[in-house]
């Protein structure tokens, strides 16, 4: 066997091996942002959840079939082709889902996304096997290459787009397989990563074949679920005459033959129009018979905020109701830039006299402003972000009660807080929130809907039925309505041939019997099929529907467990493995109850969900990393050989610093980014330090076992599974409970499982 070539700690060529794990986690981390964001314009975001998860548990299936299948003679084998197999299966899996047509059954998608977290998951296990006694460092590195990831990957999407992006993930795995190349001394695996390396270079730095593949994203033009395969099917000669793909969205301008307008498509879903306009408001008169007009066609229009401002219709309409003065917030930078591009086009709509404009988050934008408005106007708005992944969760901050009360204090005396929804489900859930805000205001429930006024975005006689509704106009006032508004509105309503909903005098079910006062608004709420229940900023899902948890999240949950219980009925019996893998499963669960609720939390602090998932994920992940290259001296090894002192400070430390984390966020909240992001990598680090010793000790003390088969991957595999459980159980408990809650019981697992202390069971040699 003199053949076979064994890892050597001691020896100074170890250092390819930590920079693979350093590379290859890196790597994985960014394609997984990558893997989001091409799903997030092909399927709806259910879809997108279920699959990225499910894909993210093949790094624990790579680490067992490193248990079952690789042992000490051909592990250093393996290890070199896995390295190599990475980054071309990466191109691979990325070009099948990308140029070919779309698949309605989605079956191509899940084992092709799976791969690479698979191959990845048998790299970094077999080095963790071998050098087990140096987990400390290996994870080290592991939370190194994710941290610099998380913060690398938004600006590699916004600078490169998604081909480069996708091009640079392949150019980090290639550099890791070379690395472990050069350890092993095997030539075939360097020449061939060698030439992989310098074949992807090319690719990268050839803009004209870079530009032909972005305009070959086949299953993207031939989805009929999204706009612009739905349009290609029935409108048409339809052409994207615009596009952009960054961190935030996918962004298409369409043009349609025949249509005297250009449509934003976002993630090939939400349009907003860019209205053809010369400069002249009289050219887009016929858009004061649009039902979005009406908010504008009554009372004082002064001054006017429109969120989610996207093509520009929505300034037009305050500009049709005589605004003189109009601050437009939009969120996607890249919006934006498609409406500057064809500026003519629309009139240069965001430079026209009066007109303001913002790119930011609106909810940030009401929060650090003293304006009073006469209209604050929301149409449609989404929140798109790096969404959908394992880390990080659908808030919609624009909606929740903190928010309305925001938009109710910038009223003036008389103002107008508009929203225009989607469909009853939207509605019924804004009405509410509208409705808890100004309860909580001290207007009495049984006068309360003489604040609010509903009316129908269908017109009469359209979508088959009377009464149906669609794109409804919701329009509240801080003060009644007064007789001379609702006769303007019934007015402009009649002349637009649509229904009106629901005035002050005129309601309908169940919002009559509130004015009658035969039930109260907690029996208002519980009366809903759905859950119409206000949001709040620790709850806020405004587009979960359902009354327990969504569907997809069960089956997650429900699939992870099946794989679990198998793997504990196949491979855990003994005593010590059963501890060991509580031990595990219980750090992978309790880390992302603390994660992911914490990224939410910072989100309006930061002003952007990109920059809060960047870098809390960048501050736990390195001072966990921190945590765990301590945990390897010899002081920390002495104090807690008997006792596991660091599980019983993680979950201290989180109590400590969830309980002041909102008192922090709200004393440092009008510092300068650059502060902002060094105050928090302080408040966390010692949260993230503690938290972090416990995945390498156990590492160690697995190892020390004297067992023929080392249980360190299956223990990685453990890990990695209940990791992915945790995230999906930590947006479950956050729908049911908040955030702060599902903070409190990550911090009680911690503590728990310090006092079970599962791994005493092994004493280390």
């Amino acid at each position: 066997m003199s053949n076979i070539i064994h890892i050597d700690f001691k020896s100074k060529k170890t250092i390819y091996l930590y920079l693979s794990v350093f590379l290859t986690t890196m790597a994985l981390f960014i394609y997984e942002t990558l893997l989001t964001r091409l799903f997030s314009t092909l399927l709806s975001p259910g879809l997108v959840f279920i699959i990225v998860s499910m894909a993210i548990l093949g790094s624990g299936i790579g680490a067992i079939l490193t248990y079952k299948y690789i042992n000490k003679d051909n592990s250093i084998k393996l290890l070199a082709e896995a390295s190599i197999l990475l980054p071309i299966i990466f191109i691979t899996v990325i070009s099948i889902m990308y140029f070919l047509p779309y698949n309605p059954t989605v079956i191509v998608y899940l084992p092709a996304s799976i791969l690479p977290f698979i191959t990845g998951g048998i790299i970094t296990s077999i080095v963790f096997k071998e050098m087990a006694s140096q987990s400390n460092k290996l994870y080290l590195l592991d939370l190194l290459g994710a941290g610099l990831g998380s913060l690398l990957v938004i600006k590699i999407m916004n600078s490169f787009g998604f081909v480069l992006s996708v091009i640079i993930v392949c150019i980090i795995a290639t550099i890791s397989a070379v690395s472990i190349s050069l350890y092993c001394k095997k030539k075939k695996p360097l020449i061939i990563s060698s030439v992989f390396l310098i074949l992807m270079s090319v690719l990268f730095i050839n803009n004209s074949l870079i530009e032909d593949i972005e305009n070959k994203f086949y299953a993207y033009y031939t989805n009929p679920e999204k706009l612009v395969g739905s349009y290609k099917e029935t409108a048409g000669n339809t052409e994207i005459i615009f596009s952009n793909w960054d961190a935030l969205s996918r962004t298409d301008v369409i043009k349609v033959e025949g249509r005297d307008e250009l449509l934003i498509a976002t993630d090939g879903g939400a349009a907003a129009p860019i209205i053809k306009f010369n400069g002249d408001l009289k050219s887009v008169e016929h858009l004061k018979y649009d039902v979005n007009y009406i908010p504008f066609a009554f009372g004082k229009n002064d001054k006017s905020l429109v969120i989610g401002s996207g093509g520009g219709n929505d300034v037009l309409y305050s500009l049709l109701g005589g605004n003189k003065k109009i601050d437009a917030v939009e969120i996607n930078p890249s919006t934006i830039e498609a409406v500057n591009k064809f500026k003519e086009f629309n009139g240069d709509i965001y430079n026209y006299p009066g007109v303001n404009l913002y790119i930011q988050d609106g909810r940030y934008f009401i929060e650090n402003i003293n304006e009073k408005y006469d209209n604050i106007y929301l149409s449609k708005v989404m929140t798109n972000s790096i969404e959908n992944t394992m880390y990080s969760l659908a808030e919609y901050y624009i909606y929740t009660e903190e928010a309305v009360n925001q938009y109710f204090d910038h009223l003036t005396e008389n103002g107008k807080l508009t929203f225009v929804a989607h469909n009853t489900l939207d509605l019924t859930k804004i009405v509410n929130t509208g409705i808890k805000v100004l309860l909580d205001k001290g207007i009495k429930e049984e006068d309360v809907n003489n604040y609010i006024t509903i009316i129908n975005g269908a017109r009469i006689g359209q979508n088959s039925a009377h009464g149906s509704i669609s794109m409804p106009v919701v329009i509240f006032k801080n003060t009644p309505f007064s007789s001379a508004e609702l006769n303007s509105i019934i007015t402009v309503a009649e002349s637009q041939n649509r229904d009106i909903i629901q005035m002050p005098g005129y309601e309908i079910e169940p919002y009559k019997s509130l004015r009658e006062g035969k039930i109260n608004f907690e029996q208002l709420l519980s009366g809903f099929g759905h859950n119409a229940n206000p949001i709040t900023d620790d709850k806020p899902f405004f587009y979960n529907y359902t009354k327990l948890i969504p569907l997809e999240m069960i089956l997650i949950l429900v699939i992870i467990l099946a794989f679990a219980l198998y793997i504990k009925k196949k491979y855990i019996t003994e005593l010590e493995t059963k501890k060991a893998s509580i031990y595990f499963g219980a750090l992978g669960i309790a880390y992302m109850l603390v994660e992911i609720p914490l990224i939410q939390k910072t989100v309006l602090y930061f002003g952007s969900s990109s920059i809060a998932f960047s870098f809390i994920l960048f501050s736990l992940l390195i001072s966990s990393g921190i945590g765990s290259l301590a945990s390897g001296s010899k002081i920390i090894e002495k104090l807690t050989k008997k006792l596991p002192y660091f599980i019983l400070l993680s979950g201290v430390s989180i109590l400590l610093i969830q309980v002041k984390l909102s008192d922090v966020l709200l004393l440092t909240n009008n510092l300068s980014l650059t502060y902002k992001l060094l105050i928090i990598f302080i408040y966390l680090f010692p949260m993230g330090f503690f938290m972090g010793m416990g995945y390498p000790t156990g590492i160690k003390k697995v190892n020390s076992l004297d067992k023929q088969e080392s249980l360190v991957p299956l223990m990685i595999a453990i890990n990695g599974i209940f990791s992915v459980f945790g995230s999906t159980l930590a947006v479950a408990l956050s729908m049911m409970f908040g955030f702060s809650v599902t903070v409190f019981i990550g911090a009680a697992i911690y503590i728990i499982l310090y006092f079970l202390n599962p791994l005493k069971v092994i004493t280390t040699h």
